[in-house]
C-alpha cells in the first residue's frame, strides 16, 4: 500500500487518550464493563504496536488523559452530566491509586507530550493540548484510545473544528459496550472524522 499524497506532506501526530489501568488492565474498575471490546478488538496489543510504530518513525506522540479523580474536584460544577456523575461515584481514575495510572507499556516516554487533564470528554477542552499541536506544526491526528463513543468522539469533533485532518483507528479503541462502540463507528466517526481504519493499515501505509 502506498501512501496517500496528504499523508507525506503533512505533519503527523498520534494521540492517545486515556491508556489507565481503570479502562483498560485486568482489575480495573471500569474494565469489566470494557472487556469484551478490549479482548474483541484486541485493543491492548494494537495499541502498543501503534505506539511502538510511531517511536519507530519519529512522529510526535501525545497523551490526552482523562482528570483523574480528586475528592472535591466536581465541587464547582453545578450539573454533571452521566459521565462526571458515574466518575464521582465510583472514583474511577483516582489520582491516589494504581486505577489512574496508565497501563504498563503505554506509558509516556521523556521528551512525549502529556497534556494536561480533561475534565469531561474532550481533550482539547481546558487543556494545552491544541497549543502543543500548533507549535510543533501538527496538522493531522491520529486518534486511539478510550472511550469510543465519549472521549474519542468528542475529541474528533474538537479537532475537526480547530482545522486538523482527523484520522481514528477503530480497532484502537474500547468501549463500555459493543453496541456503544458499534455506534461510533458506524454513525459518529463518519460525521466527525476524515478516515478511520484499522491500525494494521494504518502502520502497513505508514511503512510503505
Amino acid at each position: 500500500m502506498t501512501r496517500d499524497a496528504w499523508y507525506s506532506d503533512r505533519k503527523v501526530a498520534l494521540v492517545i487518550v486515556d491508556p489507565y489501568n481503570d479502562f483498560l488492565t485486568a482489575g480495573g474498575r471500569a474494565w469489566l464493563f470494557n472487556r469484551a471490546t478490549l479482548k474483541k478488538l484486541k485493543t491492548v496489543t494494537n495499541l502498543e504496536q501503534i505506539l511502538a510504530h510511531a517511536r519507530a518513525t519519529g512522529m510526535t506522540v501525545c497523551f490526552a488523559p482523562h482528570a483523574r479523580y480528586r475528592r472535591g474536584m466536581f465541587d464547582h460544577r453545578r450539573y454533571l452530566n452521566p459521565s462526571t456523575y458515574l466518575a464521582k461515584f465510583f472514583q474511577t481514575l483516582s489520582a491516589k491509586g494504581w486505577g489512574g495510572r496508565f497501563r504498563n507499556g503505554l506509558e509516556p516516554e521523556p521528551g512525549e507530550f502529556v497534556a494536561k487533564e480533561h475534565l469531561v470528554s474532550s481533550g482539547f477542552v481546558g487543556t494545552d493540548l491544541g497549543e502543543h499541536l500548533s507549535r510543533e506544526g501538527v496538522e493531522e491526528i491520529i486518534l486511539c484510545g478510550c472511550l469510543s463513543n465519549t472521549c474519542i468522539e468528542s475529541i474528533a469533533r474538537s479537532a475537526i473544528e480547530l482545522g486538523y485532518h482527523v484520522t481514528i483507528l477503530t480497532d484502537a479503541l474500547a468501549a463500555m459496550s459493543e453496541a456503544d462502540h458499534g455506534a461510533a463507528v458506524a454513525s459518529g466517526f463518519p460525521m466527525c472524522a476524515n478516515r478511520t481504519m484499522s491500525s494494521r493499515d494504518w502502520i502497513g501505509q505508514g511503512a510503505a
